[in-house]
């Protein structure tokens, strides 16, 4: 049974297991955008005393699923390619992933980040994503100034008169 930001079950318990194995208990990964670009970055694992664990240079076979368009038929095709990986870079996917379902725009206009956390610890483990949206807010004032000259000048020469 495949997950959102997994192909099947299989390769869901191969993650975190891989995780695990190194001593994980937590991984955070963070991303920010704006300006009509994004970066997810690196994902940094964390043991049972939030000390990093390296995942330099970890890399295993890895299915990776994507969309591409099919020239000679007209129509888009999903394709999965089975393809050594980097473990840091299957955080980025799941990552991506995630966001892509949800459909925040965090990437373009004033952007947005956010953090997705992973409890190793936990039976299974919790997958959190949180997403902030960066929003532009405008204060407007109207001042209607058509006819405030006339009226100082009224009031001067009356003032005058007297």
């Amino acid at each position: 049974m495949a997950s959102l930001y997994f192909d099947t079950r299989e390769q869901k318990e191969l993650f975190f297991n891989m995780l695990k194995v190194l001593g994980g208990h937590r991984v955070i990964v963070n991303f920010q955008g704006g300006g009509d670009s994004g970066e997810v970055e690196r994902g940094t694992l964390y043991d049972a005393f939030e000390n990093e664990i390296s995942m330099d240079g970890i890399t295993f076979d890895w299915a990776k699923t994507s969309d591409e368009f099919d020239h000679e038929t007209g129509k888009w095709v999903t394709k999965t390619k089975e393809m050594p990986m980097e473990l840091s870079e299957i955080l980025r996917d799941v990552t991506e992933s995630l966001l892509e379902h949800e459909g925040f725009d965090w990437y373009n206009n004033e952007g947005g980040q956010g953090t997705l956390t992973i409890d190793l610890t936990k039976t299974p483990p919790t997958v959190m994503l949180h997403v902030e949206i960066n929003r532009m807010e405008t204060d407007a004032h109207e001042f209607d100034y058509t006819d405030a000259d006339e009226e100082d000048e009224e009031t001067v020469t009356s003032e005058e008169g007297k």
